[in-house]
């Protein structure tokens, strides 16, 4: 099924009254194809650490038992991205992987290109029918981590900008515990 949309939102939008031909026909394929969707999803939970390491392995990372804390980082985020991607995949609802776009993008990490990696790797490993199931899904991850315009140097990352009171300003005395938990 290559329809992206919420169940119970269309479903309520129909309250009183049946489903027209074309949804109700809609409801039937995605029931149906709980079954394939469900394989994939396990595939996922199966092949994540190899694919995983595969792509740790592209970004020169021979020893994956003894991983950089940059490293770590990023084979979570590649994990997180799959999971969100299995579980949308598996429900059908793009609202865990919009859930996660929203809260991971780490371009300093280079998660553009190890998504790219990642891709080819699940490209390599499952077949045309699981791809296509994935493939929507995966563009709408890309879609919210475009990859880097090719510049001669990489962009630096966005500076975090903190609030800085003047300097004139006195700071204001710690509180002591009692007054903390009073």
């Amino acid at each position: 099924m290559h329809d992206i949309y919420s169940w119970p939102e269309r479903i309520a939008d129909r309250e009183g009254d049946y489903l027209p031909p074309d949804d109700l026909q809609s409801l039937i394929r995605y029931s149906l194809s709980f079954p394939e969707r469900l394989d994939l999803y396990q595939v996922f939970q199966q092949q994540e650490l190899t694919w995983i390491q595969e792509v740790l392995n592209q970004q020169g990372s021979v020893d994956t038992a003894n991983l950089s804390p940059a490293q770590c980082l990023l084979a979570r985020q590649l994990a997180l991205c799959l999971r969100s991607v299995g579980l949308s995949l598996l429900m059908g609802d793009p609202l865990p992987l919009q859930q996660w776009i929203c809260g991971a993008m780490e371009y300093y990490l280079g998660l553009p290109e190890a998504l790219d990696q990642l891709w080819q790797t699940l490209q390599g490993s499952l077949p045309t029918e699981q791809q296509d199931l994935v493939a929507p899904y995966w563009q709408m991850l890309r879609a919210a981590c475009p990859s880097p315009a090719p510049e001669a140097e990489p962009s630096p990352t966005p500076s975090v900008v903190a609030e800085v009171e003047p300097p004139h300003a006195s700071p204001e005395p710690a509180l002591t515990l009692m007054e903390m938990f009073v």
